[in-house]
């Protein structure tokens, strides 16, 4: 938490460019760590990704379009212990799994991509949700249960990102003022 900002980061569609020509870690090896190490690829020197398990989870034509990159390596069965550095990220402690041995690396920054879990569990017996738990809408933010909206993060809107969420929000707002208008 004190180097978030300063070289811990959580969105590569943001962040990636400040890392140009850097050593960086990834952390998570579902859809959303080898999409950002994708991302990171195509501007860092060094994309190092670590995986709690012993293999990859993402989807193979995302794993493919990864190993064509040589400035990326990948480390299974290891988990990220310890980030440090003094006022910027300097290096990260790793746990191999299999061994249960620490070491260091050298690092300039690392993007935490474990996935998300969305915030729905007070709404799951209310709306509809998909197999990943976010709360379905559709295009004006409705759900399955007229007069209820949601927007942001939590919802089935591709790209978390807060200048979706916000507009999302934009989008609840005014959908929820038509719904009661329209309700006289």
């Amino acid at each position: 938490e004190s180097l978030r900002g300063r070289g811990v980061a959580y969105c590569t569609t943001c962040d990636a460019p400040f890392f140009a020509g850097k050593r960086v870690a990834v952390v998570g090896g579902g859809n959303s760590g080898v999409e950002a190490a994708i991302d990171l690829a195509r501007v860092a020197a060094e994309v190092l990704l670590v995986q709690f398990l012993d293999r990859l989870t993402a989807d193979r034509v995302l794993v493919d379009r990864l190993t064509a990159f040589s400035n990326v390596k990948m480390l299974m069965n290891h988990e990220v212990t310890r980030i440090s550095g003094s006022d910027r990220v300097e290096a990260i402690t790793l746990r191999d799994r299999s061994t249960m041995k620490d070491y260091d690396l050298p690092m300039d920054g690392i993007f935490i991509e474990i996935g998300l879990v969305p915030n729905s569990a007070a709404f799951k017996d209310i709306v509809a949700l998909n197999s990943e738990g976010e709360i379905m809408v559709d295009c004006a933010c409705r759900t399955s249960v007229p007069g209820i909206f949601a927007a942001g993060d939590v919802t089935n809107v591709p790209f978390k990102q807060i200048i979706i969420a916000a507009g999302e929000g934009a989008k609840a707002a005014l959908s929820a003022c038509q719904y009661v208008m329209n309700r006289n």
